[in-house]
């Protein structure tokens, strides 16, 4: 497989994005890469169901979602419960810092897909500096030990 180490405290992910064929392949290629996809759904009401039912570490979000609840809701909720948000979206929000660990530019690859959750649990897991991913921005800052 394309992708060698395995997921450390991230493991169980939702994936929260409206068009199907990206779905599709967003679960596709973090299921090969070691992560547990809870659930894959296409709108914030669904997620916050799924939020308040499953333990979920990390959510990879796009801001566009079906429903009437927006994806800035969904994000907002995740991070007051402690979950990891990475932004997957077309273009990263002026805001996206006060709802995300990071924020991955659409289009991206499986790889730098994968490597944007990497940095995100360097980030949240070993409180360090990720190493940079193209498109990805991340808004880390360390906690005092």
């Amino acid at each position: 497989m394309l992708f060698a180490s395995r997921p450390t405290c991230i493991k169980r992910l939702l994936v929260i994005e409206d068009d199907p064929l990206t779905a599709f392949d967003n679960e596709h290629t973090l299921k090969h890469s070691g992560y547990d996809v809870v659930a894959t759904v296409d709108s914030g009401e669904a997620a916050v169901a799924v939020i308040a039912s499953e333990q979920i570490d990390a959510l990879v979000l796009d801001l566009g979602l079906a429903g009437h609840m927006s994806g800035r809701e969904v994000a907002r909720i995740a991070r007051d419960r402690g979950i990891a948000v990475l932004l997957v979206t077309g273009q990263c929000p002026v805001d996206a810092e006060e709802m995300a660990v990071a924020c991955l530019g659409k289009p991206h690859s499986a790889a730098a897909l994968v490597s944007a959750l990497k940095a995100v649990e360097t980030m949240t897991c070993k409180n360090k500096t990720p190493r940079k991913v193209s498109g990805l921005t991340t808004f880390w800052r360390p906690e005092a030990a």
